[in-house]
């Protein structure tokens, strides 16, 4: 195929067609009649009820103040007694569960 000064009609299509979806974005002064969109939110079911579960742990304190000050008295006035075969039970029984959870 030669190229000579006549091939300007190809180009000239080309160059049309380029420009005219350059002009699909233009808006044409026409006021477009148009529902203003909004973000929503939905929150599930199983959302809520932790929403409602955190504002009621947040409402227990952390320090049980009774059971404290129960046993600072019963420390200071030498009531307080250590059950050392209960305490044993309960470590051998909580490590028994970890080594069986792992």
């Amino acid at each position: 195929m030669e190229i000579d000064g006549n091939q300007t009609i190809g180009i000239d299509a080309y160059v049309n067609q380029v420009q005219d979806k350059n002009k699909v974005g233009i808006p044409d002064n026409k006021p477009e009649k148009t529902a203003m969109k909004t973000d929503t939110v939905v929150i599930s079911d199983a959302a809520k009820r932790v929403q409602e579960a955190r504002k009621q742990l947040d409402n227990i304190p952390d320090v049980r103040e009774d059971k404290v000050s129960q046993l600072r008295s019963q420390i200071q006035d030498g009531t307080y007694e250590i059950n050392a075969d209960k305490i044993a039970g309960k470590m051998i029984k909580e490590g028994l569960l970890n080594d069986a959870l792992k």
